[in-house]
Parts: structure tokens; C-alpha cells; sequence
């Protein structure tokens, strides 16, 4: 039974995107919808080392326009030094920080002529990579496709001969439950539960902080990463609808 899931490239995600990857057998990234700024498109959030709070870590765009698709787009070069001191500053006291620091500054500095959609996508594959996670990926592109929302992950689903659909817990509030069902589609939203793990801590009052980016996990707990991503598994066995 093929389980397949259909995702924008997010930037450096958090570990939920990386659970729902492992739980399919192939993931489609939506490489060519509009940019949008309220997205995770170009930004994610880390640990604040002296607050303890979230931050942004965001990216700056070269011409940034909804009018335009994410493959159409450039992140700016002069953001890599600001990217590099965030991550030091807010890292540097982590158990992990000198094994991976290295490695998510040298995933940007490769690829940062690239759109801003083969940015997000090599970012997820490598970081995937480190976590033991194998997969076939595949673009939305690649289907020269010209329907939107639903209609494009139905015939997503159909050219790729699938009828099992783990969809985005954050797609609940729009998706037609009742247009997959005609359809013949089984759908499962990706209903996450955050798990807790040792995050680094300024104060002792500092609480844990869930929805960061992947890089906080691997920089606080280094290789088990990989185990905690895996923790949970989603099955198709009963009628989601």
C-alpha cells in the first residue's frame, strides 16, 4: 500500500515535516506555488539564547512578489553572515554545535545561487540524509500540472497510481474531505505530537519550546535525532473519512 504526501519545500522545516516524510513512501514537493510571506517558505524559527523564547530566522528575498512562484525566486547573499551569527549565537552552547554547525551553513553556502524552491528541497534532502531517512522524492513541476488545491493533489495522487493521502494537519482547515471520497482517496492528516527533548536552557525557568526548526533537535540531542523522528508512525487501517 503506497502512502504518499504532498508538501511545499519549507526552510530548514521542524520535526514534524520530517516525521511525515518517513511516513510515506514517496513525498512530492509543491515546488512551484506562489510565495507567500506568511509561509515557512524562507524563514523558521530557533531558540533565543538569552530570552529562551522563539525567533525568527528568516531569510530576505531578492525582488519578493506574491505574484511570483517559489522556483522563481532568490534568497539574498548578503543574508548568509546574518544567517551564520544567528545560528552561532543562539548554538554555540549546544552538545552538538561543533559537529553540525558546519553542516547546515555549508548546505546554504552551496546552494545559494539556486530558486529559492531547489534551496528548500536540497536543505530537506540532506537533512534527511543525516537522519537516516530514504525516500523517493519527487516534484510537482515534473507533472505539468494546471489545476489548483485539491484538484492538483488529486491528479498528483492519480498519475502516481496512489490512493492513500497523508495530508498536513495545517490543511485541515481547507481541504473537502467529502472531494477525496468521491475521488476514492483515503486521506490522513499528520496529526503530530510534539515530543519533548533536552533543549538547551539559558535560566532555569525556561520552558520547552515545541515547533522549532530541525536544526535546534540535532544541535541539542546530535544523533538520536534520527530515533526521535522515527518515534512515530502513522497507519492506514481503518477508514479516516
Amino acid at each position: 500500500m503506497k502512502i504518499i504526501a504532498i508538501c511545499q519545500p519549507h526552510f530548514f522545516p521542524w520535526i514534524g515535516y520530517f516525521n511525515m516524510i518517513y511516513n510515506c513512501d514517496e513525498f512530492i514537493f509543491l515546488d512551484n506555488v506562489q510565495f507567500n510571506r506568511r509561509s515557512w517558505q524562507n524563514r523558521t524559527y530557533i531558540k533565543h539564547f538569552k530570552t529562551g523564547e522563539k525567533k525568527w530566522l528568516s531569510m530576505s528575498l531578492l525582488k519578493p512578489s506574491r505574484s511570483l512562484k517559489i522556483n522563481e525566486l532568490n534568497i539574498s547573499e548578503e543574508n548568509l553572515p546574518k544567517f551564520k551569527n544567528q545560528l552561532y549565537e543562539n548554538y554555540k552552547n549546544t552538545k552538538y554545535f561543533d559537529k553540525y554547525y558546519k553542516f547546515f551553513i555549508s548546505i546554504l553556502e552551496k546552494n545559494i545561487n539556486k530558486d529559492l524552491s531547489k534551496i528548500n528541497i536540497h536543505i530537506t534532502k540532506e537533512i534527511c540524509r543525516i537522519l537516516d531517512i530514504n525516500i523517493k522524492f519527487k516534484l510537482s513541476s515534473e507533472f505539468n500540472i494546471s489545476e489548483k488545491k485539491e484538484n492538483l493533489i488529486l491528479q498528483l495522487l492519480k498519475k502516481n497510481n496512489c490512493s492513500n493521502y497523508l495530508a498536513n494537519s495545517g490543511s485541515k482547515n481547507y481541504i473537502d474531505k467529502n472531494f477525496f471520497k468521491i475521488n476514492k482517496i483515503k486521506i490522513k492528516f499528520h496529526d503530530y505530537n510534539y515530543p519533548k527533548y533536552l533543549q538547551l536552557k539559558k535560566n532555569k525557568g525556561d520552558i520547552f519550546l515545541d515547533g522549532l526548526s530541525i536544526m535546534d533537535v540535532i544541535f541539542n540531542i546530535g544523533d538520536e535525532s534520527s530515533k526521535l523522528v522515527k518515534k512515530q508512525k502513522v497507519k492506514f487501517d481503518e477508514d479516516f473519512f
